[in-house]
């Protein structure tokens, strides 16, 4: 029963270690930060946000961050904020399911129209956030080639004048990282082991 229990504290550890490493981090419209307008409702739109996430505010110090209710949230009112914050960078970890509401409650950066967004969560789900990761990537620029090694490189060590260099076989290469892999996955199941045992 013991190493049963252990077995599944270290399974549920695993998985919530999982779903926190997988969360997307995005920054508030992306270019032009936090500041007045900015239609946040076309930032937001298209997006999922699920637990996991956080939100970055990216702001100049004459702006703030104000947690709101959803009252305050449509009046743009300030005297009784969930949270306030400044200093230039904040970010909000998605934690929960539902909505959450932002202002700056500098006097009509909020009532211009502007200077306010709403977050709905959503609860994680691995195919989502694959499908989130993949566009991610696919807009992401695509890292340039290596380059060639050098050409006074020797390819044969036993060839080259004492004192240079060669170069280094593909073969042993490619075993270096088997080799690598193998041992953090025998270290991984090691640990495991520790944990039922």
């Amino acid at each position: 029963m013991k190493a049963s229990s252990g077995a599944l504290l270290a399974v549920m550890a695993v998985a919530a270690l999982a779903t926190t490493a997988l969360g997307m981090n995005y920054t508030v419209d992306d270019s032009s930060g936090w500041d007045t307008y900015v239609n946040y409702d076309e930032w937001t739109a298209g997006k999922t946000f699920m637990v996991g996430d956080n939100i970055e505010f990216k702001y100049e110090p004459y702006h703030n961050v104000l947690e709101v209710s959803k009252e305050d949230y449509a009046s743009c009112g300030i005297g009784n904020p969930i949270s306030t914050h400044s200093g230039g960078d904040t970010t909000f970890e998605l934690t929960e399911t539902g909505t959450r509401y932002f202002i700056c409650g500098i006097p009509r950066h909020c009532t211009n129209g502007t200077m306010h967004v709403k977050i709905t969560t959503v609860a994680y789900d691995a195919a989502t956030a694959a499908a989130i990761e993949a566009a991610a990537a696919g807009a992401a620029p695509s890292s340039a080639p290596l380059p060639s090694p050098p050409a006074d490189l020797y390819a044969d060590a036993r060839t080259a004048p004492a004192g240079a260099p060669a170069a280094a076989s593909p073969k042993s290469s490619a075993s270096r990282y088997q080799h690598t892999s193998a041992g953090v996955a025998g270290l991984a199941f090691a640990a495991l082991v520790a944990i039922a045992a």
